[in-house]
Parts: structure tokens; sequence; C-alpha cells
């Protein structure tokens, strides 16, 4: 009995230390309540609507982005457009977790607004409001760094931003939203000169203020314009605008995998359906009121070995999971009640980083 035991052991231990499947989410950072919602990749359902809790850190994030490691990156503007102290990139694990400040004020950067992983590092907007700042810094410009916050430089401030807010790769470069001009602009990455991608007005339409920009499988480009004609408009690959869809909608835009595009803007969280035209809501949040922002992809790996959501298996694991050995809570992998060799033998068989 003994042998046979300890065989069903082992088998569990193997079968717990195969890889999970990977879960893929679209997180939405609600501003009202300074916490960040999920929802399914697929067909927008809701996941959790407190994936990332209220840490007091967070005060106006706007949007964030994956890592190549799996760590969240969010882009925070702070209580107000002034530069102050809780303007902030900061970086959060797998889990939720904070572990770090990689630009604020005193790098030089105020005010960041959308970002995302692009050519191999880090991207996001520096927006600079005149009736508060001045200075050598004070203009917007896209900001790169590496992933892990070291290399932080200004690359780009073309003198045609007017008023930067949002950017998507694209083409080598980035589709930026100006939402003082309502410009839709394309910036090389060498900042060369920037150039209307779509102008004010063109194709008769007054839409203004743009948001989230993003991309289509068909190569269409989307947008959400908050005022004026405000809704998502879709463009062709050069720009020609070729449809506005009006929305109660209008800060964040993300194609599904069902095929639809999902939408955020103030307190819902919708469903639009290309085909047959028709708008589903997903979330109508307004008690406690939430005020949805941008919509960005990321890949959970379940990792249960890595009890410190560090995204490696590692000594410090290990020390948690032998301070409660025989014990419960934290290192109880395997859900069985206790932490016992059982579950030491998944966390070595998983020993590394996560994947």
């Amino acid at each position: 009995m003994l042998q046979a035991h300890t065989a069903h052991a082992l088998v569990a231990a193997l079968l717990l230390a195969a890889p999970a499947a990977a879960e893929n989410l679209l997180l939405i950072p609600d501003t009202s309540r300074d916490k960040i919602w999920a929802f399914s990749a697929y067909d927008g359902s809701l996941v959790s609507n407190n994936y990332i809790p209220n840490d007091g850190r967070m005060k106006q994030v706007i949007q964030v982005a994956q890592t190549p490691q799996g760590t969240i990156l969010m882009a925070d503007v702070g209580t107000d457009q002034n530069c102050s102290a809780d303007d902030a990139v900061r970086e959060y694990s797998r889990c939720g977790q904070y572990i770090r400040t990689l630009a604020g004020p005193s790098d030089g950067v105020c005010n960041p607004e959308g970002i995302c992983m692009a050519y191999g590092k880090v991207w996001f907007i520096r927006l600079f409001d005149a009736a508060f700042e001045t200075g050598t810094n004070g203009r917007n410009a896209i900001w790169s760094m590496n992933y892990d916050g070291t290399g932080l430089q200004e690359v780009c401030a073309s003198s045609t931003f007017g008023k930067t807010w949002s950017l998507f790769p694209y083409n080598g470069g980035f589709l930026v939203g100006d939402i003082q001009d309502s410009n839709l602009e394309f910036a090389p990455l060498n900042c060369a000169a920037s150039a209307p991608f779509y102008a004010f007005g063109q194709g008769g339409v007054s839409m203004q203020s743009p948001q989230q920009i993003n991309k289509l499988a068909d190569g269409t480009v989307v947008a959400q314009f908050f005022s004026g004609n405000a809704g998502i408009a879709f463009f062709s690959p050069t720009g020609e605008l070729q449809g506005l869809y009006s929305t109660p909608t209008g800060r964040g835009v993300h194609p599904l995998g069902n095929g639809e595009i999902l939408l955020s803007g103030g307190t819902q969280v919708q469903a639009y359906n290309l085909s047959t035209g028709q708008l589903r809501t997903i979330v109508n949040q307004v008690s406690p009121l939430a005020s949805f922002r941008w919509i960005a992809p990321v890949t959970i790996t379940p990792c249960p070995s890595d009890l410190d959501c560090s995204g490696t298996v590692d000594g410090a694991d290990l020390g948690t999971l032998l301070g409660n050995f025989n014990g419960t809570g934290s290192g109880d992998i395997n859900g069985d009640g206790v932490v016992n060799g059982s579950d030491l033998g998944v966390m070595l068989g998983n020993w590394g980083p996560c994947s």
C-alpha cells in the first residue's frame, strides 16, 4: 500500500508539473475605482471586475501593456494634468502585485498616456499641458525604454504634435492620436517628420479627440473618437475614412477572437458585430460608477509554484514552502490542504522561469 500511495503521489506531482494552458485576457483600467478589470479576449465576457485591485498607487491609469517577461506595465497620468509624483509608469507582477516604478517626473516623464511593446522596447506618450508645465521637457513626445526600465529616452517630439494622447505601432513607426488637432498622425521612429494619416474633417465627418487606435486582421485601422461625431472610425491602411459607427462608448477599441470589436468608455464595455451592425452590452457599471479606459491584451500563464509571483520559481518560493511544511497556506500547490512532499515535487519540477 505504501508503494502504491507513493506512486500515486508521484503521478499527481508530474501531472501538476506539466505546463498549464495560457489564458488570453483583455485588461481595462477603471479610473473611477482605480483598479483593473479583465475580459475574455475571445468574446469579451467578464472574467473579473477586480483583476488588479486598488492598491493606493493607481490614480488614473489610461492603459496597461505586458512585457515579454509577463509583467504588466501601467501608464498613470495621476490625479490631474499637472506634473506631480502621481504620474508614473509602474510595473506589476502577472498576479497584480506592485513591483516598482520605472519612470516618473524625476526622469522628465509627466502624464504618461498610451503605452505599448514594439520594436524590442517599451513605448509611451509623454503628454505636455502648457497650462501647467514649463522648461525644456515641456513638450509632447514619444519616449522609450528597455523592458527592465533602463535606457529611458525621449525619441520623438515632432513639431506637428498638437497634444498627443495615444500611440499604436504601425508600419515601422507609430500612429498617434492628436486630441488638439483631432488628427491621426504617422510618426517614423527617426522622427524625421510626422504626417497626417487622417486629418480632421477629411471625408466630411468632424470626429474629435481620438482615443485608442488599433488594427483589425484585414489591415483596417480602427480608432475611437471621444467627441464631435464620436464613435468607432474605420480607415484603409493608407488613412482613407471608410466608415463611422456612433456609439456611447468612446475610449478603448480592440478586436475580439470571435470577430467582434470590444469597445470601452464611460460606464460601459460593449461588443460591436461587424457583420450585423449590432452592439452588445457586456458591462454597464453605474453603481459604483466606473470609468473605463483603453484595452490591452495580456497572456497569463498559470504558474502555481511561483508563490511570490516574481515570474520565476526560485529559492524565495522554496523558502516559503519549507516554512509552511506540514502546515497549510502558501505552498499547498496541489490544493490537498497540507504543504508536503507532493507540493515540493511539483515545485522542483517547475523550477526556473514560468513559461
